[in-house]
């Protein structure tokens, strides 16, 4: 398996040593005490499962946030590994730097000439402090690159045969509708207090020059590509592109432009440079040549704090800082080795119940096993390698905006993320909702089983997709299958249910991941010197208010981990469907919650239920 057998029983050994009878009792009742304020005991469960257990517990997520902030702001450095530390100093800094006064400071702020609309006048009605007029729109968008912010076109630097290959790809990104994007321009320049007369003057210079960068963005041009070695290319004056005609462009310093980005290297004149959608690249060029420095710098300071003013320090962490987050969260969080005990088990129960069948081909179970494998890794030994990636970067707890330029060159220059470690990421996300349920306690077996188990399983399942196309992760050979599934649910819809709305690959993703983490948990309960626990349990909370079960508390938990206020209408009923199918074709479901002919979710026959084992 992904561990060495000695290394799991070394876990398994921890655990049990570690969790005694009346631990895991006592982490029962109190999980499912704090599930009666979560619950929407309006709702029945076999009617609308989704709004039984989603209508008041959408915003677990966001309350989860408060335990892992009072981690931050209370933490001992003494206590920290190095990493932690540059975390912590991330927050605090966030927290309490995070005003004009602090973004003057900043030395990207400095170097690129500041911000006119912040600037002070020197006396009432007198001119604004000149901005930097020897930097050239080039080098102004260099600072800017090399912090990883790429606007108006992104330089993807990669080495092929002992040379560099420069990807010049023009943006087309439009984050905002024209509407909201002036709204958001309104609401920086509010937040820097900003005289309103100048605020307006610098809003309509930011919109005008936005709506040209749109309207370059909106042209439909033929996707094409122009190679050249970089010793020609820094000779060009843009009018000698084909097929593109005469620019008063004149020579850009290129030379300049790569030092900043390559760390005061410049490429080699043997060195490729791949120029792609040259027109419109060209038409940025012209666009920026005619564009007065101070117009461009109210631009950009206000485009780049957009996302920073309006988020928080916890979102701003997570999205900078991603990979020590996910790191201290769960370690606020779980039993760690406990959390590799499950992983190494749903991980063997992948191999024995879904290897080798018609669904999992060899392709996927070796992206999945190595899914699985960097998991374990990260658990179990992935702090001394998190701390020595962030060794050569120090952030401090006063300066937030130079903390954000020193993490934004750092992760730009590190390599691509893969996508086994954007799996990892999405799945620690879960780690939010669960510091909610738990409050002060830290998850261990079984809760691990219940609130983590079935969301592993899907991931684990789905790491074996190389794309984000439904159904990737599924092998070639199972279309013959997979039709036969597709007209069992067609079959079902047929009926009355609202299955023909869901996606059939996400479905039998669903059906598949239940199978594998609830028969673990089920195998986890059943073991010898558990039974008696299990009846005293069920016992207790059958006389609760919610009238629970461990079965029931198996679904439960599953479900609201996956709870999201951030999500839209759509994709909140898209997820109440499918995970309403799910519940149809689980006879599991049925019996914990005693659902009877007639309800809405009661299990389909089993001649209707769509089995894909």
């Amino acid at each position: 398996m992904i561990l060495p057998a000695l290394a799991i029983l070394w876990v398994a050994g921890i655990v049990c040593g570690q969790n005694s009878t009346a631990q895991m009792e006592n982490e029962l009742l109190h999980f499912s005490y704090k599930l009666e304020q979560y619950l929407d005991t309006s709702r029945q469960p076999c009617q609308d499962f989704y709004g039984y257990v989603c209508s008041r517990s959408a915003n677990l997520s966001q309350t989860g946030r408060q335990r892992f902030q009072s981690f931050l702001k209370g933490a001992d450095d003494g206590q920290l590994m190095d990493m932690e530390v540059q975390l912590v100093n991330l927050f605090r800094s966030c927290e309490t730097g995070r005003g004009a006064e602090a973004l003057k400071g900043s030395q990207l702020y400095r170097m690129s000439g500041g911000w006119p609309a912040l600037e002070a006048a020197k006396s009432e009605g007198g001119p604004q402090r000149p901005s930097n007029q020897t930097l050239s729109w080039l080098g102004l968008l260099s600072l800017f690159h090399e912090v990883g912010a790429p606007y108006f076109f992104e330089t993807v630097v990669t080495m092929q045969s002992n040379k560099r290959v420069v990807v010049l790809q023009p943006d087309t990104t439009r984050r905002n509708t024209l509407r909201k994007f002036e709204q958001r321009v309104g609401e920086v320049l509010q937040s820097f207090g900003i005289e309103q007369s100048r605020a307006h003057v610098a809003a309509l210079e930011v919109l005008s020059l936005e709506r040209a960068r749109r309207d370059i963005v909106k042209v439909d041009l033929k996707e094409d590509e122009e190679q050249f070695s970089y010793g020609s290319f820094k000779q060009l004056r843009y009018g000698n592109f084909v097929n593109f005609g005469n620019a008063s462009v004149p020579r850009l310093d290129w030379d300049s432009y790569f030092r900043k980005l390559l760390g005061g290297k410049t490429p080699k004149d043997t060195d490729t440079i791949v120029v792609k959608q040259v027109p419109r690249l060209i038409k940025y060029f012209v666009l920026l040549q005619n564009t007065s420095m101070h117009r461009l710098l109210n631009w950009i300071w206000t485009d780049y704090l957009m996302d920073i003013v309006d988020t928080d320090c916890h979102q701003l962490a997570e999205t900078y800082a991603g990979d020590i987050y996910a790191h201290v969260v769960q370690r606020v969080t779980a039993d760690r080795a406990g959390l590799a005990q499950m992983y190494a088990t749903l991980g063997k129960a992948y191999s024995e119940q879904l290897v080798g069948s018609v669904w999992i081909d060899e392709i996927s179970q070796v992206s999945s096993r190595q899914f699985l494998g960097q998991l374990m890794h990260l658990t179990l030994n992935g702090d001394e390698r998190l701390d020595a990636a962030y060794h050569d970067i120090l952030l401090g707890r006063r300066s937030f905006y130079r903390n954000l330029e020193k993490l934004r060159r750092f992760q730009r220059r590190r390599p691509p993320v893969s996508q086994a470690n954007k799996d990892l990421r999405e799945f620690a996300q879960v780690f939010a909702t669960v510091n909610a349920l738990l409050g002060r306690q830290n998850l261990s077996s079984p809760l691990n089983y219940l609130l983590l188990g079935e969301h592993f399983s899907w991931s684990l399942l789905a790491a074996g997709s190389n794309s984000r196309t439904p159904g990737a992760w599924r092998s070639s050979d199972s279309e013959r299958r997979f039709n036969a599934f597709r007209e069992c649910i067609a079959g079902a819809a047929a009926g009355g249910s609202p299955a023909d709305q869901v996606n059939p690959n996400d479905l039998l993703l669903g059906l598949l991941a239940q199978r594998q983490a609830l028969r673990s948990y089920r195998q986890w309960l059943g073991q010898p010197n558990r039974t008696t626990l299990q009846e005293r349990i069920d016992s207790l909370l059958a006389v609760g208010r919610l009238k629970m079960s461990l079965q029931k508390l198996y679904f439960v938990g599953s479900l609201i981990v996956d709870c999201r206020s951030d999500q839209g209408v759509l994709q909140q009923e898209r997820k109440r469907q499918l995970t309403h199918a799910i519940l149809r074709n689980s006879r599991e479901f049925g019996e914990a919650f005693q659902c009877r002919p007639g309800d809405a979710l009661h299990p389909l026959q089993q001649q209707q239920r769509c089995n894909p084992l």
